[in-house]
């Protein structure tokens, strides 16, 4: 067993304690709580204290209040520790070398139109020459809507963020609707 296989039996009676099980500072929590119910520093132990009294929950609940400064200063440094990490991956990868970051997008564009025309061609061929079966196939063309409705909407996306990358780029970034509004009202010194 793990501390973080304990967050969620432990969460109900005390949340912080419950969400930092979860995250790197379990050990060090769990450590902690095996302390508070003065059991050996195991998951193990601390399950089967809590399976053999479960009132030890509000002896959790009452040090989580306690220790409320101490649970919030892990939480927020857990957290800081997690985006350190997100935004040195990111990092890595935007000065990495690797022309596939850059590509993805058209290529996902190519991919949808290439499907998209064969898809159609075929339903077409099919409706003109084939003719039997064309309520099927108008069927099965309205059940895969929500499947081309995110596809095309991952497009979108795709689309509108290359163009902003290629703004910023170029320094040429166009505010927004929200930023214009808000340069209007401070006579621009919003950004």
């Amino acid at each position: 067993m793990k501390w973080s296989d304990l967050k969620g039996a432990i969460g109900k009676a005390a949340p912080m304690l419950g969400t930092l099980l979860g995250g790197p500072a379990g050990a060090g929590v769990g450590s902690m709580i095996a302390s508070v119910l003065g059991v050996e520093n195991s998951p193990d132990e601390v399950h089967k204290a809590l399976e053999a009294d479960p009132g030890l929950l509000l002896k959790l609940r009452e040090a989580e209040i306690q220790q409320q400064t101490d649970l919030q200063r892990m939480t927020l440094e857990s957290e800081t520790a997690m985006l350190t990490q997100v935004n040195e991956t990111m990092r890595a990868e935007l000065a990495s070398g690797d022309k596939f970051k850059s590509y993805w997008r058209p290529l996902f564009g190519y991919v949808m139109a290439l499907t998209w025309g064969a898809t159609m061609f075929a339903v077409s061929y099919q409706l003109v020459w084939g003719k039997e079966g064309a309520e099927k196939i108008i069927s099965s063309i309205g059940d895969l809507a929500w499947l081309w409705g995110i596809g095309l909407s991952v497009l979108g996306i795709n689309v509108t963020k290359r163009s902003h990358d290629k703004a910023v780029a170029y320094d040429r970034h166009t505010p927004g609707i929200m930023s214009a509004i808000a340069d209007r009202i401070t006579g621009g010194t919003s950004r």
